[in-house]
This record gives C-alpha cells, structure tokens and sequence, in this order.
C-alpha cells in the first residue's frame, strides 16, 4: 500500500483510514473534489498576483469568503466558481458537461469576456 505523507512526517493513511462504505467513499471522493479545487484556486491567484482581498473585490465578496475558498471551508455555487474563474483568467468548463454542450459553454465564456 503507497502511503502519501503530510508535514510532521504522518502518513495521511494513518490519520484518515480509507473508507469502508459507500457512504464514506462517495464523502472521500467529495473531499478531494473539494480540496483539488481550492488548491487549483489557491494557485492561480498566487500567478495573477492578486492577493485574496483584491480577488475578493474583483468577485464581490470579503476576503475571508476567499480564505475559506482556498481551504476548502466553504461550498462553492456555480457561479462564484465562474466569478473566480472570470477574474482569474482561467478556462472554466464543468467537469459535468456533456461533450456536445463544450461549445455553447465555450462560445458563453467568450461572450462575458468581450
């Protein structure tokens, strides 16, 4: 079994055991969702050199909501994940999209950005 580590040297699969349940496969699987993203976030902000408060502006929000964001503290609508995606330059494109709605999303990106 690999084991991935964390700081301090504790293997994560120590601290949190793999799932049993389905119940608790599908909250893992939400929690990695969720930590991906905030990351995925994190770091793009970090490249367009904003700090959390100017990207908290740029979406209308407060910078706390921006914190919590990045830690996976706080449940992301729809369309704060497109504010942010807007204000930071980035492709959005739901993972839950069907192939043939790609280009109408695609065509609707370009739209708010001219």
């Amino acid at each position: 079994m690999s084991m991935k580590w964390i700081k301090g040297g504790v293997p994560l699969d120590v601290v949190f055991p793999p799932p049993k349940t389905a119940r608790g496969k599908l909250l893992a699987a939400e929690a990695d969702v969720a930590i991906n993203l905030s990351l995925q976030i994190n770091r793009a902000r970090a490249r367009a050199r904003l700090t959390q408060g100017q990207l908290a502006r740029r979406i209308g929000t407060t910078q706390t909501v921006i914190s919590r964001i990045e830690t996976a503290n706080q449940n992301l609508t729809v369309e704060t994940l497109v504010k942010i995606a807007y204000a930071l330059k980035l492709e959005f494109v739901p993972i839950l999209a069907r192939k043939s709605q790609l280009p109408r999303i695609q065509r609707a990106v370009k739209e708010v950005r001219t």
